[in-house]
């Protein structure tokens, strides 16, 4: 299972619903932040997992608007979902990514234009915790127990990232690297 039929998977768990309604909560969630889930492969991903017989649907009538399919997910799909965050659950996470990549090849820029990206990169992480703390307030007005869990997650890894920037720093002011 890819992490994006997990995480489209997850929310029709919650609660049966429509490609739309997907799409609402990946946007109030902000889970675009951290899963790459498009807007155009929601269908996409919907019919395929019907197809593999993970989610079933119903046409539901909307209103004055045409027929909905709400997708559901059936007994295989919730066997697979559970099974996958199990294994997820289980192993520790590698990191990879572009960050670690740019730290693999330092001796490429001057001192000054490590400083400057490091200080780019501290007030882009420092917008990104605020903007996430109030996603975090706002959904603690309504939004189930794991989804706060989730954006708990996310900001100890970011303001450990901050940590990490702010030493980075101050070794680099104080000519240590």
């Amino acid at each position: 299972m890819t992490n994006t039929e997990m995480a489209v998977l997850g929310l029709i768990a919650e609660e049966p619903c429509h490609g739309y309604q997907v799409e609402q909560r990946i946007e109030q969630r902000g889970m675009r932040e951290w899963t790459e889930i498009g807007f155009s492969s929601i269908y996409y991903l919907l019919n395929k997992m019907e197809e593999g017989g993970w989610l079933s649907s119903q046409e539901r009538p909307s209103g004055d608007r045409t027929a909905r399919k709400v997708y559901s997910l059936t007994d295989a799909g919730r066997l697979a979902l559970r099974e996958a965050v199990r294994q997820r659950l289980s192993a520790p996470r590698r990191r990879t990514g572009d960050f670690d990549l740019a730290l693999a090849n330092l001796p490429v820029l001057e001192p000054a234009e490590v400083r400057a990206a490091l200080q780019t990169c501290r007030e882009r992480l420092a917008a990104d915790i605020a903007r996430t703390q109030a996603r975090r307030e706002d959904e603690a007005r309504f939004a189930p127990a794991h989804v706060l869990v989730l954006f708990d997650h996310a900001l100890s890894a970011m303001q450990a990232e901050m940590e990490w920037l702010e030493k980075r720093a101050q070794r680099i002011e104080s000519g240590e690297e």
